[in-house]
């Protein structure tokens, strides 16, 4: 089975320490989980679902998903964990506008004509970790976010859980398993992509496996 996870610094592994990319994030621990699947990586920093960040423009992922869904078919399950970056000052976003966003996402995921002879994926959504709320009181070290990305953080997973029910996707919420790390408040460090790599295998195998 192939399996697409889109996402953003978080699934592409940033360590909040040196800006390098783990080796143990969460997408390359899954593929040790799973060794009779394939896992595809396709996590970018910075990655949006339709905000446009007006200096790296190149980053708003509804403008690029067409052609990676096409670049990478067939695929028999894509997952999708985005929404963090929405939340930067820039976009003053919350978090019903944000699920607007998933909803765009699904729209053409599941658009029949986007796969020609090949089958609709399933799709699995995950709501991101939650922004520390460490980050109002120590100050934002990473860039970006505000008090209001933080209070707007702990309702993405209620609204995004809406959208998955009304296109009938399956849905799980990040922050249930893991959390951001208490360097810069934002991203996970290895020990908890192990956490969530281990969650997502328990939930493709209940989903996947009859």
């Amino acid at each position: 089975m192939r399996i697409l996870c889109i996402g953003d610094s978080n699934t592409w592994g940033y360590n909040p320490v040196n800006g390098q990319r783990f080796e143990k994030r969460w997408t390359k621990v899954l593929s040790e989980l799973m060794p009779e699947n394939e896992i595809i990586e396709e996590g970018l920093n910075g990655r949006t679902l339709t905000s446009v960040d007006p200096v790296f423009k190149e980053r708003c992922g509804i403008k690029g998903l067409k052609m990676l869904l096409m670049s990478h078919k067939p695929v028999d399950y894509v997952i999708v964990m985005l929404g963090t970056n929405e939340l930067k000052t820039v976009f003053e976003n919350d978090a019903n506008g944000i699920a607007k966003g998933i909803r765009q996402f699904l729209e053409i995921i599941l658009d029949v004509n986007m796969w020609e002879r090949f089958k609709v994926p399933k799709v699995l959504i995950i709501s991101p970790v939650l922004i520390r709320d460490e980050l109002i009181v120590n100050g934002d070290v990473f860039g970006g976010f505000d008090e209001n990305s933080v209070r707007e953080s702990k309702h993405l997973a209620k609204e995004i859980l809406k959208v998955c029910e009304e296109y009938k996707v399956e849905f799980m919420n990040a922050a249930d398993y893991a959390e951001a790390s208490l360097v810069d408040n934002i991203h996970m460090d290895e020990e908890n992509h192990i956490k969530l790599a281990e969650a997502v295998n328990e939930k493709l195998r209940i989903i996947i496996i009859p």
